[in-house]
């Protein structure tokens, strides 16, 4: 797909970039201008470039001494990743963050605490750094204080929280431990991020029950930038804040062709840096699988949305039969009061049946024969709500034993 046309300029003068600061790219390039004439990019690609040229690989565009802050990604999915940033790069990554979580209800006069965890990945301070971009007051709490926390929500007057999806139900139970109404803390605004499930509506109406707040989803990814979009209140899909600063193509993750964005479209996300001046993407096949939609929301904004409904690698392929785990998602999202699941995948090759654990307050009858619809065979265990692992970062949902993935209940 060719950029849109106002990112034509800006992609052009990337390349030149590319090609004049990197030897890696230049071969790649080799002064073509037409974004589809040019090879995909993986993660495995730049692994290998850093391996053998530690840490930041031959697509390193900016000396090193330009380089303000450096950050590692996750590892959920393989070896992490070293992104460098320039201070340039890292006041991009502030104001496209900031830009998404307005969209996704921060408010200048919101104290808002941070509980992802401030370690080397980019949810830690560029997230943090994107918040105060976005107007509101941050409070730096990080994990692993809940108790503290409950604390100090009425002492700091904190109004909104920005975590992982997990942790409200996770906080909630600590705050019900000690005899609080987690409906009576004050909280008005919860945002998400780094996990799938806000789109399912049990579980965003169970978290706004239980908070008496309202709950947004905000989606980014450490390697491109760290938020780059939010979900309005029309809860239409998440509002791409990248304009200028990356153009995003769709693809069959399958056949590798191009597929044309328009409303409902469904793909793998595939993203191009413009502007990245030190560790810059180019047609970078992201893994995720996602839906696009193009005309305007009915909040009146303009501009690319999308929803994340599962990742390319996390494809499990029971006896010739594909499933994917969005798909369960799916399933799982028609069934009242369902929250969050893993599924846990046995044997190499995959065993039937798959093992879909739900937390379910109120049991499970009829799910696995509904999710027998999607040609393979399940066995659904119901836990309860929380009992699911709590991600600092992200959270796993597929787990395949032959790899030596084990779900642990809480």
């Amino acid at each position: 797909m060719p950029p849109l046309s106002g990112d034509a300029a800006l992609l052009g003068r990337q390349l030149d970039y590319l090609e004049a600061n990197s030897d890696f790219y230049r071969a790649r390039i080799e002064g073509a201008r037409d974004l589809a004439q040019l090879p995909f990019l993986t993660k495995a690609d730049i692994r290998d470039s850093q391996s053998s040229h530690p840490p930041f690989g031959e697509h390193l565009c900016a000396p090193v001494e330009s380089l303000v802050r450096l950050h590692v990604t996750s590892g959920t999915t393989g070896e992490p990743v070293v992104i460098g940033l320039t201070r340039a790069d890292h006041e991009a990554n502030s104001a496209i963050g900031g830009e998404a979580f307005r969209i996704a209800g921060v408010r200048d006069d919101d104290v808002i605490a941070h509980c992802l965890n401030y370690a080397l990945y980019a949810g830690g301070i560029a997230d943090h750094m994107a918040l105060e971009s976005s107007g509101g007051t941050v409070v730096p709490f990080g994990v692993g204080q809940s108790l503290r926390l409950l604390d100090l929500v009425p002492r700091l007057g904190i109004t909104a929280i920005y975590g992982t999806l997990s942790f409200p139900a996770h906080l909630a139970g600590r705050a019900r431990e000690i005899g609080i109404d987690p409906a009576e803390v004050g909280l008005r605004h919860i945002v998400t991020a780094g996990e799938p499930g806000a789109g399912l509506s049990a579980v965003r109406e169970r978290i706004e029950a239980t908070w008496s707040a309202t709950v947004a989803d905000s989606f980014g990814m450490s390697d491109v930038w760290s938020t780059m979009a939010g979900e309005c209140s029309a809860r239409e899909g998440l509002h791409l804040t990248t304009d200028g600063y990356a153009v995003l193509e769709l693809l069959d993750p399958a056949t590798e062709r191009a597929i044309p964005m328009g409303d409902g479209a469904y793909g793998e996300l595939v993203w191009t840096h413009l502007r990245r001046e030190a560790s810059p993407l180019l047609r970078y096949r992201s893994g995720d699988l996602a839906r696009v939609w193009t005309s305007p929301c009915a909040c009146g904004r303009t501009g690319t949305r999308i929803r994340i409904e599962g990742r390319v690698d996390d494809m499990l392929r029971v006896q010739a039969v594909n499933v994917h785990p969005g798909a369960i998602g799916a399933v799982l999202g028609r069934f009242p009061g369902l929250g969050r699941y893993a599924v846990v995948a046995e044997g190499d090759p995959i065993e039937p049946p798959l093992r879909v654990v739900v937390e379910a307050a109120d049991g499970v009858d009829g799910v696995a024969e509904a999710l027998h619809e999607l040609g393979a065979r399940f066995e659904v265990q119901a836990v309860a709500p929380g009992a699911l692992p709590v991600g600092e970062q992200k959270t796993r949902v597929v787990y395949r034993t032959a790899r030596g993935e084990e779900l642990e209940l809480r």
